[in-house]
């Protein structure tokens, strides 16, 4: 496990900073988890950063990628984010193979100082960005399926903040600015969210907690991130003893009836009550350190996340 704090001049800094950290860092490099780069190119208008993980079972190999561009014009600097099954070098980024087609999972950056928080280890990396006054997150790699690998052999999650459909800019108040671990969506019939697995079929999921509307409820949709219960979570608040209780954050697949589909969890990424709770607290659970996030500008008691540093 590796993790690193820091400030970015702005988003492509970050980027250089994210492929340093999962290439070089010393945890990673001690361990045999450090990532390769596949493909790394760096121009005046993007920056294009497809990588491969080694996975933590000894015979894994995981592809993922981001593209950072920018319209200026239009106020926006973002990475895309994607996954592929493999890795050709005569095809672009958005062709590799098994690559995510459509709108993808992304981060809305901009171009001035970030700070910044990375935590990767051989299989997953997500990365968490402040923006001003609001988080944008992202995960790269594999969740931890609940399956074997012969049934559910490449769980591969990429998750953004958005993706673009309903604009890009970092201040776009919208369900469908929201982190992969409650995702919403754009209301124009879009198939992709900020959330996407690629399923044991090797088809490519979406999830989503939140249909387009200006109330934002949840919404009981097919493939939701568990837990969802909107006035479940409100009522949430820390243990009789003062500590905060972290729950699973569980992709699941609505069935008729009751019959459900669970098809694995988030490694290290915990859902939290933000009662008397705020971003960047930090919450220690068996030694280990763990960073509250707020779900881009929301500061309900139902909208916060944690993150093991470690």
């Amino acid at each position: 496990m590796a993790f690193e704090i820091g400030t970015a001049s702005d988003y492509r800094d970050l980027l250089d900073r994210f492929h340093a950290f999962l290439t070089t860092h010393p945890n990673l490099v001690a361990a045999g988890q450090q990532w390769q780069a596949l493909h790394w190119t760096t121009d005046a208008a993007t920056k294009e950063l497809i990588l491969k993980a080694p996975g933590l079972a000894g015979a894994e190999e995981i592809y993922c990628g981001i593209r950072a561009y920018e319209n200026a014009t239009a106020g926006y600097y973002m990475w895309d984010l994607n996954g592929f099954i493999g890795f050709n070098p005569a095809n672009d980024f958005y062709t590799q193979p098994g690559a995510i087609s459509g709108w993808l999972p992304m981060m809305s950056l901009w171009n001035t100082a970030i700070p910044y928080w990375f935590v990767a280890n051989g299989r997953r990396a997500v990365v968490v960005a402040k923006i001003s006054t609001v988080y944008q997150a992202a995960h790269l790699g594999f969740v931890l399926p609940y399956a074997t690998p012969g049934q559910y052999p490449y769980p591969l999650l990429v998750g953004g903040s958005m993706t673009g459909q309903r604009g890009r800019n970092y201040s776009v108040t919208s369900p469908n600015h929201r982190h992969f671990v409650d995702p919403g969506e754009d209301g124009q019939n879009n198939a992709n969210t900020a959330c996407m697995l690629r399923g044991p079929s090797g088809a490519w999921l979406p999830f989503q907690n939140v249909a387009y509307s200006s109330s934002e409820y949840r919404y009981d949709g097919p493939r939701p991130v568990w837990p969802t219960n909107y006035t479940y979570l409100g009522n949430l608040r820390e243990a009789p003893d003062g500590t905060y209780v972290l729950s699973p954050i569980v992709l699941t697949q609505n069935n008729s009836g009751t019959d459900h589909d669970l098809f694995g969890e988030l490694e290290g990424v915990y859902h939290v009550s933000g009662f008397n709770n705020a971003a960047e607290n930090l919450i220690t659970v068996g030694g280990v350190d763990h960073l509250v996030v707020q779900n881009v500008y929301r500061t309900s008691v139902r909208d916060y996340w944690a993150l093991r540093l470690s």
